[in-house]
């Protein structure tokens, strides 16, 4: 048998025709060695105020000053000036400069915030690193693909900015190397592994699923939780892990009366609502209503006019009626993506004829992962509960229906920033709880607190996807770091074994 040039063209083309893009593959592991069991580790001093929670080790190499502990509190062993410290100083300087080594390397912007970026390795093209709002980082379904932020200066996050994990993206393969200090913003929740030559802050509020690791500074604290990160066992290789490309949305709504009580008799109420995407994906098609005041409006938060709840963005609604009795009334707001519907109600009182100010209480749940490969894996809630009201809560309870381990009702929590055990407006009070997942699961979370006689309650739901059979992770990336889909893959193989087959009839020809 003969193939021609001509016939080997014309099948290469059709080949082609499914299309082809440059390889690179994806950033290696980066090995902590020692310094893999530390949450925190620092050069010179660690200097904590408030109610700091670290879960997992602290180290300090050379210096010998930890300052701050009480009042926060390390869940696991504290080695100061030790050889156990001045070994995991070692290893983390190994592990920073194979993370400063690596590429290829796709150079991109200073700012993150609003990105959502695959696997691979990044620079800063102004050699900082800055988040304004929300940073996704997509593992497209592989739990080891591994994102590595390199900056020669610094790396600064904006206060309520957020790193977000979606498609088995863990934070533990998460390595940021900043070249001087990193900072993290007020309130900001960021994902991923600290590794700074010089100093690292977190300022009030701060928390972080990962390590913060300086290794000549030193690293400051304000009331923060910082978790050691765990990494998830993958799949068995024999299971595809593909996620579906969908993920379900979540949306968030609060509602504040205003006035919360007509001591008086009956009168006018305002009813502002707060709207709020605390998912991954925009919304459409979004909706606010209340059981008992009908003329909901929209005022104002579509920042770019395009009819979608973006995640950076809050929409603001109002509704106003008389009232001539007390009165519970509840607001439902919904938005749509991905063929999802996501659901939200808030619930208020107003008193009529009597002094005593109603409660009001407030509850977001985020799963760590929205989507997860066949055969389904761990999930992490986080719960986030906070008070838009102006009475005090007490008896704070915080349940789930479908994940045990909540605490139910709270005492003693670190949020607790005067130690009442009472839940102010100026406190946020955060849970995490963990299940594992078999299926598709819609699971709801509930809030509760009473003030002045009288409960509030709040409910949160969150969906996360669990694939069907499909095609599994490819596992190579773009040039611009997003992946390579299996109409790129099976094409290049059919090219290559095209090529082969050519060779080998070329030669028995000869």
């Amino acid at each position: 048998m003969k193939i021609s040039n001509k016939n080997l063209i014309t099948l290469l083309t059709i080949a082609s025709a499914f299309g082809m893009a440059p390889l690179a593959f994806a950033a290696n592991p980066v090995s902590l060695g020692t310094a893999d069991n530390f949450t925190i580790l620092a050069g010179s001093t660690i200097t904590n105020t408030g109610s700091t929670g670290i879960n997992g080790n602290l180290g300090l190499s050379p210096g010998t000053a930890v300052i701050g502990f009480p009042p926060g509190t390390v869940s696991g062993t504290q080695h100061v000036a030790n050889s156990t410290a001045v070994q995991a100083k070692v290893d983390l300087t190994t592990a920073y400069n194979n993370a400063a080594g690596q590429s290829p390397v796709f150079t991109i912007p200073t700012e993150l915030g609003g990105a959502v970026k695959t696997a691979g390795v990044y620079d800063s093209a102004a050699g900082t690193f800055g988040i304004t709002g929300t940073l996704t980082l997509n593992a497209e379904g592989d739990p080891n693909a591994v994102f590595i932020f390199k900056t020669a200066s610094t790396l600064i996050t904006g206060g309520s900015s957020r790193v977000v994990l979606i498609n088995g993206a863990q934070a533990c393969n998460v390595f940021w190397q900043v070249g001087s200090s990193a900072t993290l913003g007020t309130n900001s929740t960021f994902k991923g592994n600290i590794m700074a030559l010089q100093s690292a802050t977190l300022t009030t509020g701060a928390n972080v699923e990962g390590r913060v690791l300086a290794r000549n500074g030193a690293v400051t604290l304000d009331t923060n939780i910082v978790n050691k990160p765990t990494c998830a066992t993958p799949p068995s290789p024999s299971i595809p892990a593909v996620i579906p490309p969908s993920v379900a949305p979540i949306i968030s709504i609060t509602k504040v009366p205003t006035p919360l009580t007509l001591s008086s008799g009956s009168g006018s109420v305002v009813y502002n609502y707060t709207v709020l995407n605390v998912g991954t994906v925009a919304m459409s098609n979004v909706i606010v209503t209340d059981n008992k005041c009908s003329a909901v409006d929209f005022i104002s938060g579509d920042t770019n006019s395009d009819s979608k709840l973006d995640m950076n963005e809050t929409w603001k609604y109002r509704c106003s009626m008389t009232l001539g009795e007390t009165t519970t009334n509840t607001a439902t707001a919904k938005g749509d993506a991905n063929g999802f519907t996501a659901v939200d109600n808030a619930y208020a009182t107003v008193t009529v004829g009597s002094p005593a100010h109603p409660p009001l209480i407030h509850l977001v749940k985020r799963p760590n992962l929205l989507a997860l490969p066949l055969g389904g894996g761990a999930v992490t809630y986080s719960y986030t509960v906070t008070n838009p009201g102006t009475a005090p809560l007490s008896n704070v309870s915080v349940v789930d229906d479908k994940c045990t381990g909540l605490p139910g009702r709270v005492s003693g929590h670190p949020g607790d920033l005067n130690k009442n055990d009472l839940l102010e407006s100026n406190e946020s009070w955060s849970f995490t709880c963990e299940t594992n997942l078999t299926q598709t699961t819609t699971n709801t979370g509930t809030a509760e607190g009473s003030a002045n006689g009288l409960t509030a309650i709040d409910f949160s739901l969150a969906t996360v996807v669990v694939a069907s059979p499909s095609l599994p992770n490819t596992g190579f990336y773009s040039g611009d770091g997003s992946g390579v889909s299996w109409n790129v893959v099976i094409p290049s193989g059919i090219l290559l074994a095209l090529g082969s087959f050519y060779l080998g009839q070329k030669r028995r020809v000869i």
